[in-house]
C-alpha cells in the first residue's frame, strides 16, 4: 500500500467511526446515558443505581440513569441499539430481556444479535414465589389447592409478559393447570403496589423487590426456585423441596452497548464494572436485596446469552408463548 493509499485508508476510518483509539484512552469526557427498561424501584433499578453511583468516581463523569419502562424492557432495550456507538449509552438487560425475548417478541424493533454487544454481568439469583400475608397458604401445595377451590379469581403480576418472572409462572402453571389470569405491568415495582392493594394474588420475582414486605409481614414467600434454599430466607423451601423438581428459575443481570462502540470503550467500561462489583458496599447492598453480585465479561457475558436461549427455547415453544 502506498502512502496516498494509506492515508486515503485511513480517513475512511475515521469518517466511519471518530472514536479512534486515542480518543478512547481519554474517554469518558462528558455524562454517561445508562438506560433502564424497567419502572423506577423495580428490582432492575436496585441493582442498576447503586453501580452507576459506584462507577462515576472510576470513570470521572456522571452516569445518569434513564428508565424507560414497557414492552418488557424492549422500550429501553431498542433506544440502547438506535444510539451512537460512542461510548456514552449503555443499557441495563437481564436473561429474559436479552436471550428469551428474541424467542417470543415476533415484531422486535432491533436484533439483539446484530445491534448490542454484551459488557458484562454483575448478578445472579433465583426467584421466590409471593402471596399476600393475608393469604391463608404457607406453601406450594396449599396455594394450588386453594386456587383449585378458587377458579378464575386468582391474579398473577409480573414485570412483564415475556420477562423471566412471567415464564417462571408459566412453568409452574404448566406443572399445575391452576386457572389464575397473568396481568403485566411496566416493572415489577407497581406490581408489587397492586399486590399490597389487594388486586394481586401471586407473583414470582426477586427477593429484593420485596424483602421489606417480607420483613414488614405484608408478603409471603411460599418457595424458592432455586436448586437450594437462599440464605437470605434460609427458612423457605425450594419448589424442589415441595415436589415440583423442575420449577427451577434463574435469573441474572448484566449492560449491553451498542454494536460498533470501540473494543478500547468497551474494556474500560468492563474494567468500571469489575472494579465495582468487587466492592465490598455493592455486595453488601446486592445481598441485603437477595442478589449474589458476580462479575463475568464480555465474553463469558456472549457465553451465557447463548445458553438461556439454548434452554429456553424449548421451553418457550412447548408453551407456545408469542407475543407482538
Amino acid at each position: 500500500m502506498n502512502r496516498r493509499t494509506f492515508l486515503a485508508a485511513a480517513a475512511t476510518t475515521l469518517a466511519a467511526n471518530p472514536m479512534t483509539h486515542a480518543h478512547a484512552q481519554d474517554y469518558p469526557t462528558r455524562p454517561i446515558r445508562l438506560i433502564v427498561g424497567f419502572a423506577p424501584g423495580g428490582g432492575s433499578d436496585l441493582v442498576a443505581r447503586p453501580l452507576a453511583q459506584k462507577m462515576q468516581p472510576l470513570l470521572g463523569q456522571p452516569i445518569v440513569v434513564e428508565n424507560r419502562g414497557g414492552a418488557n424492557g424492549n422500550l429501553g432495550l431498542d433506544a440502547v441499539a438506535k444510539s451512537a456507538p460512542d461510548g456514552y449509552t449503555f443499557g441495563h438487560v437481564n436473561n429474559s430481556v436479552i436471550a428469551m425475548n428474541p424467542l417470543m417478541y415476533r415484531n422486535l424493533p432491533y436484533d439483539p444479535q446484530r445491534d448490542l454487544v454484551p459488557v458484562a454481568t454483575v448478578t445472579q439469583s433465583a426467584l421466590f414465589m409471593m402471596v399476600p400475608a393475608s393469604m391463608p397458604v404457607r406453601n406450594l401445595t396449599e396455594f394450588v389447592e386453594l386456587a383449585r377451590r378458587r377458579p378464575g379469581t386468582m391474579n398473577f403480576g409480573s414485570g412483564g409478559a415475556g420477562g423471566i418472572t412471567h415464564l417462571g409462572f408459566e412453568l409452574f402453571r404448566n406443572q399445575t393447570n391452576v386457572q389464575i389470569a397473568h396481568i403485566p405491568y411496566r416493572g415489577s415495582a407497581p406490581a408489587l403496589q397492586d399486590m399490597l392493594g389487594g388486586r394481586i394474588q401471586l407473583m414470582v420475582d426477586a427477593i429484593s423487590l420485596a424483602k421489606p414486605q417480607v420483613d414488614a409481614g405484608l408478603v409471603r414467600a411460599i418457595a424458592f426456585l432455586g436448586e437450594e434454599r437462599h440464605p437470605v430466607l434460609n427458612t423457605v423451601p425450594t419448589a424442589i423441596e415441595q415436589g415440583f423438581p423442575n420449577l427451577v428459575v434463574r435469573g441474572w443481570q448484566g449492560f449491553v452497548a451498542p454494536t460498533g462502540t470501540p473494543p478500547a470503550v468497551l474494556a474500560r467500561l468492563e474494567g468500571a464494572f469489575r472494579q465495582a462489583v468487587a466492592d465490598p458496599d455493592i455486595q453488601s447492598t446486592f445481598a441485603t436485596q437477595g442478589q449474589t453480585a458476580v462479575f463475568r465479561g464480555q465474553q463469558d457475558m456472549a457465553r451465557m446469552i447463548q445458553e438461556e436461549r439454548a434452554r429456553w427455547a424449548p421451553i418457550i415453544q412447548d408453551l407456545n408463548i408469542q407475543l407482538d
